[in-house]
């Protein structure tokens, strides 16, 4: 009776190889992410005390995410865009001077957000974190500037945008602009701060709006005079 060939070893080998790589993709994709290494974790809670770093991916149910002594200095800016069904976040007593801009855009569902005890400095980088507080629905406890000296020990929560004095007479030491000019002019709009440039020789004026968080101006807009 004939036999049929066998199949070399090499090549049983590299089918089996080839089967469990798809069988391993197959199976991560069902597989929601799973509590982080650093957390314990409930069904939709994380709680991440002393973790040392935000994890990358939570849950995807999760709703509760605690970081309460952690020993932050910095968080980046899109640590949370993978829970956007967040309700409560905690980030307490870190050792956190400011926070990134829109650290919780994306994140519609918040209710209660615990900033205490870090050592925030009330600067223009902390401007927009004031702004979110006055417009978002989110309780969020009472926490305090611990520098520069003119804000140390006010409240946060009831500081106003034009509580900061963004404007600076030294930004001419750190930005050139490209272009001469006559006359210059400074003025408010809203809560921001422009100046603008008079160029006859190049038969426009110039508009720039001051950027509260690069410390920087940035082109705003151009008028004509043809």
């Amino acid at each position: 009776m004939g036999n049929s060939p066998k199949m070399p070893k090499r090549s049983r080998c590299l089918v089996f190889l080839v089967a469990a790589s798809l069988l391993l993709v197959v199976d991560s994709k069902k597989r929601p992410p799973r509590c982080p290494q650093s957390c314990i974790c409930t069904k939709d809670n994380a709680l991440c005390e002393s973790a040392g770093m935000i994890p990358r991916s939570f849950p995807p149910d999760v709703i509760s995410l605690s970081f309460v002594k952690s020993k932050f200095t910095e968080i980046p800016k899109e640590s949370f865009i993978h829970a956007p069904a967040l309700h409560l976040l905690s980030l307490a007593y870190n050792n956190l001077e400011t926070l990134p801009k829109d650290l919780f855009k994306g994140l519609e569902a918040l209710t209660k957000v615990d900033l205490r005890g870090n050592q925030f400095t009330c600067d223009c980088k902390l401007k927009w974190l004031v702004e979110w507080i006055y417009s978002t629905n989110a309780t969020v406890d009472q926490i305090y500037c611990k520098g520069p000296a003119s804000q140390l020990d006010k409240r946060i929560n009831d500081l106003v945008p034009q509580s900061f004095d963004c404007i600076t007479t030294e930004f001419a030491s750190y930005q050139s602009l490209d272009f001469k000019t006559l006359s210059v002019e400074a003025f408010s709009f809203g809560n921001d701060q422009y100046v603008v440039f008079a160029q006859p020789f190049n038969g426009k004026c110039t508009f720039l709006e001051w950027d509260h968080v690069e410390m920087v101006f940035r082109h705003y807009d151009d008028i004509n005079s043809k």
